[in-house]
Formats: C-alpha cells, structure tokens, sequence
C-alpha cells in the first residue's frame, strides 16, 4: 500500500474537527466505534466495518472516494458530508436506511465547511446540479430549519438516531410541522 500523502494526513485530523462540528449543530453522537478513514473507487460513504459479536457493538468506518487523495476540494466536501453520518450510523438494511433529513443536514454542512475551507461558493452548486436528490435533501432541510434552527437537537432528545425518527417525534418535540415536509424529511433516501 502506498504511504499517506499530505491530504491523507490532513483528512486524519480534520474528520474529527469536523465530526466535533457536526455535534455542536445537530448534537451529540451515538455510541458506536469507529475504525477511521479508507479509499476506494466507489461513491462515498459511512458503512458498518464489523460488529462485535459479544457487546453487539457496531463499528464504522468512512470511505472517500479515492479522487480525494488528490483532490482537496472534493476531499473537503466528501469528508464533511460523511462526518455527518457519524451522528448516528445505522447499519444500512432494508428498513433502516438514511432519510432525507440526513442527507439533508450532511448536504447542508458540507456545503457551509467546503465554502468556508475552499472559498469556492459554486462548487457545492455544481454538485447538487450534478445530484438532484441532494438538492432536494438540501432544500427540505432548509425548509426545517426556517421553522426551528435546533429542530434536529429537539428530534434527536427523543430519537436520537436520525434514520429512526417517525412523525410522532416532531410533536414530542414541540415542533409544528407540516405533514407533507415531515413525510417528506422522513422519507427514505
């Protein structure tokens, strides 16, 4: 295998920052353990690495696609999406796959970090017009946060897996949503 380059070393300490972030706005993690950063050719994603067979402890672990080894601006925007799904990972089966609301919230925090590391405001733009249910995750999340900017830390005191939040949770949380946004926010990405 060959040895970490400069970007590589940077992404080891910014995933943490980032993850760091992430809590700030959208609250704490879960308990899980995570294995760290990988490579591939594939899309980017946080997947299950392994589960402990006796604590039943889940281990994730966060794959870039690989032009991120040479590319700081799409490492940037990969990374930060990813970090994320470190809020609350689930094991992706039928059933308990990702929301629209998380897509949503990583779409919007790797636009805000990617601008902010890169100064690039039209890179994020490109991308979205490259992934129509990107934008579309984003823009329902925008249109929750226009309701209430700590929506998600009040659904996450309840639920605090994202991709397990039910409509129900929105009125335990006190947040006056309309159906169609909540079935919408919910629906499976």
């Amino acid at each position: 295998m060959k040895p970490p380059n400069q970007l590589m070393l940077e992404y080891e300490k910014l995933q943490y920052e980032y993850l760091a972030e992430a809590q700030e706005i959208f609250g704490p993690k879960t308990d899980y353990g995570y294995v760290g950063l990988g490579y591939h050719k594939f899309a980017p994603r946080t997947l299950l690495y392994s589960k402990d067979s006796l604590s039943g402890k889940n281990f994730f672990k966060i794959e870039l696609y690989r032009k991120a080894v040479d590319d700081r601006k799409d490492g940037i925007f990969q990374l930060s999406h990813e970090v994320v799904h470190l809020i609350s990972p689930v094991e992706q089966v039928d059933g308990n796959e990702v929301n629209y609301l998380e897509e949503g919230m990583a779409t919007c925090f790797s636009k805000i970090i990617t601008e902010r590391e890169t100064n690039d405001y039209e890179f994020c733009a490109i991308m979205f017009a490259k992934s129509p249910k990107y934008l579309k995750a984003y823009t329902l999340y925008l249109a929750l946060m226009e309701i209430d900017q700590n929506a998600v830390k009040k659904l996450r005191a309840i639920t605090p897996v994202i991709a397990k939040i039910r409509p129900q949770d929105f009125i335990k949380a006190g947040l006056k949503i309309d159906e169609e946004l909540i079935e919408a926010l919910l629906a499976k990405f």
